[in-house]
């Protein structure tokens, strides 16, 4: 049967003549690609995803061994926050990431390090996780899903059966669970990075009390969104943490979704709060809530 692939695809709605070419080197389920997925949003800056075969990450990159890369016109950088700096410098006249004071961006930038040293880890340990129990096993079945039908290429039938116990061998996914707290149980663990988060929300609307969406706001969105999007087990917990669904809700707002966070062939599920019923809790040009 013929894949249906979501190889390269490119923001046009809104392409300024005097802006390069920007691309984004990608999985669709990398977290720190994601993180750059939405710093490009936010500043409503045209580019295009290349979905990179596992296979064939060095072939495929421009730079480097490992995503995201994102290149620039003839410029290329790697490492997700470094590169949301970068493009504050490049685009200042586009939302920036960042704000200017400097007690506040010095606290957004403590609070995106919290989210790669807590949150990004704890999300590997719950999605895929280690070991090989059901919820496990099938979370890894769909990860290799996803990327046969988005990655450049697709990847064989037989990887994408074992890619549960091929990620179980990664030493970067065993890497990245040694920073939790493996002790802790791991919904109890889940449920204190769930209050930690909305302890850095306080009183919001955004992160560190930010009028606006920042630095914090797109590192931290895509790793509530994607693992429910894309119909992970254990995902769905999400919605028992309303404050969290309505701070998702509020971002998504400022985002141009083109191209999508999450290429249409690996959607599962609507957009938390999305359901029939529930309510939008957005805020308006001035950081009100509607």
């Amino acid at each position: 049967m013929e894949n249906e692939k979501a190889q390269i695809t490119q923001n046009t709605a809104i392409e300024v003549p005097a802006t390069p070419l920007i691309t984004l080197y990608t999985f669709t389920m990398s977290p720190y690609a994601q993180k750059v997925h939405c710093y490009l949003q936010y500043k409503r800056l045209p580019f295009r995803c290349f979905y990179i075969n596992p296979l064939r990450l060095k072939k495929d990159l421009p730079v480097g061994t490992q995503v995201p890369a994102l290149t620039v016109g003839d410029q290329s950088k790697t490492d997700s926050s470094a590169i949301g700096l970068w493009l504050d410098e490049l685009f200042p006249d586009h939302a920036r990431l960042l704000p200017e004071d400097p007690a506040q961006k010095e606290a957004i930038l403590a609070i995106d390090q919290w989210v790669t040293h807590r949150l990004i880890p704890g999300n590997f340990r719950y999605y895929p996780g280690v070991g090989f129990t059901p919820r496990r096993v099938l979370n890894g079945w769909r990860l290799g899903q996803i990327l046969h039908k988005t990655s450049h290429g697709g990847i064989p039938r037989t990887l994408q059966i074992m890619w549960p116990l091929i990620l179980s061998q990664l030493g970067f996914l065993t890497d990245m669970v040694k920073m939790t707290d493996q002790h802790v149980p791991l919904k109890q663990a889940n449920k204190t990075l769930r209050e930690e988060f909305l302890a850095h929300l306080g009183e919001g609307p955004f992160l560190g009390g930010m009028r606006q969406p920042s630095l914090a706001d797109l590192s931290a969105y895509p790793h509530f969104v994607t693992p429910y999007l894309g119909g992970f087990r254990g995902a769905e917990d999400i919605l028992e943490y309303p404050e969290i669904v309505a701070w998702l809700q509020r971002v998504r707002s400022y985002l141009n979704d083109t191209p999508p966070l999450m290429p249409a062939v690996a959607v599962k599920r609507e957009f938390p709060g999305d359901q029939k019923g529930a309510p939008y809790i957005g805020v308006n040009a001035k950081g009100d809530f509607s």
